[in-house]
C-alpha cells in the first residue's frame, strides 16, 4: 500500500505497463481495439471531467499547480479519478505528446454510440451531420464543434473520414466530441437508417441549390477538402445545397460552408 501511495505524489515516474499505453493510445488502431483515448492538456481534461466519460487515470505536471486553474483542475481529477500520477515537470513533458505541454493528460473510454442515439434530445425536426472522408483533424474538431453550438442530434463519421479521437480532432472539438454522438459508419448502413427515420439526404456542393425552409429531418453531407462529396454518395442524395457566394472566392472552408448550412437548417 505504502508503494502505491508513493507513486501518486510528486516524483513519481509513470510505470512501464502506462508509458507502454500511452504509446500504443497514439496510433488510431489501437485507439479503435482499445475503445480508449488520451486528452491532453488543460481545456480539453477539464471539458473530460465535465463529462459524463469513464476517465481510467490521469498525469500532470508539477507546474501545473502553479495557477488557481491548474490546482482546481488537480483536484478535480483526484476526487474524479481513482488513478493520478503526480510527476514532475521533466518526467511529464518525456510521455507528453505536444511540444509545449500543459502538464496535464488523461486516459479515458471512448464513448459507444447507435445510429438510434442520434434522436436522443428530441429535438424536431432533427438535424445530423454526415462526414464523407474529411480527413484533416482541426476541421473535423470544428465540424463536430458546429454540430454542437447549432443544435444538430450528432454526427455521423463515414470511411475515410480521420479518427474523432485523433489528439488533434479532440483539441478543435473543444469538449464537443464528449457531449456529441459520434458514430462511424459505412454509407449503405448510414443512408438506410437516415431515410428509414424520415430524414432528407442533402450533399453540401459547389452549385447546390440555396436551402429553402420546411424541409423536416435533414442530413448535411460534407465531403473531402479537395474531392467534395464522393459520387456513390451524390448519387443517392435528394437534393445538393450550397451557398451562393458574392464575392471572388471561388469556394469555402468544409468547415465554413457546413457551419453556414447547419445554420440554415437548425434556425
Amino acid at each position: 500500500m505504502a508503494g502505491e501511495q508513493d507513486s501518486d505524489h510528486l516524483g513519481a515516474v509513470l510505470t512501464t505497463g502506462e508509458q507502454r499505453e500511452l504509446r500504443a493510445l497514439n496510433r488510431r488502431a489501437i485507439r479503435e481495439r482499445e475503445g480508449r483515448f488520451i486528452a491532453e492538456g488543460v481545456r480539453v481534461v477539464e471539458d473530460l471531467v465535465a463529462s459524463p466519460l469513464s476517465i481510467e487515470w490521469a498525469a500532470t505536471a508539477s507546474s501545473l499547480e502553479d495557477g488557481e486553474r491548474g490546482r482546481a483542475l488537480l483536484a478535480l481529477l483526484e476526487q474524479r479519478v481513482g488513478r493520478v500520477r503526480r510527476l514532475s515537470d521533466e518526467e511529464f513533458a518525456r510521455h507528453a505528446a505536444t511540444e509545449s505541454p500543459q502538464g496535464v493528460l488523461a486516459v479515458a473510454a471512448i464513448p459507444t454510440w447507435e445510429l438510434s442515439d442520434l434522436l436522443r434530445s428530441q429535438v424536431e425536426p432533427a438535424v445530423v451531420l454526415v462526414l464523407d472522408a474529411v480527413q484533416d483533424p482541426g476541421n473535423f474538431g470544428t465540424l463536430v464543434r458546429s454540430a454542437e453550438a447549432l443544435g444538430a442530434s450528432g454526427v455521423i463519421a463515414l470511411p475515410g473520414t480521420v479518427d474523432a479521437w485523433n489528439a488533434k480532432a479532440i483539441r478543435a472539438a473543444m469538449g464537443s466530441s464528449f457531449r456529441v454522438p459520434l458514430i462511424a459508419t459505412g454509407w449503405g448502413e448510414a443512408a438506410d437508417w437516415l431515410r428509414g427515420s424520415g430524414f432528407r439526404l442533402l450533399a453540401g456542393a459547389i452549385g447546390g441549390e440555396p436551402l429553402r425552409g420546411g424541409l423536416g429531418r435533414a442530413a448535411l453531407i460534407v465531403g473531402n477538402e479537395g474531392a467534395g462529396v464522393s459520387p456513390r454518395v451524390l448519387e443517392e442524395v435528394d437534393q445538393t445545397v450550397g451557398i451562393p457566394l458574392r464575392g471572388r472566392a471561388e469556394s469555402l472552408n468544409v468547415a465554413a460552408a457546413a457551419a453556414i448550412l447547419l445554420y440554415e437548417l437548425t434556425r
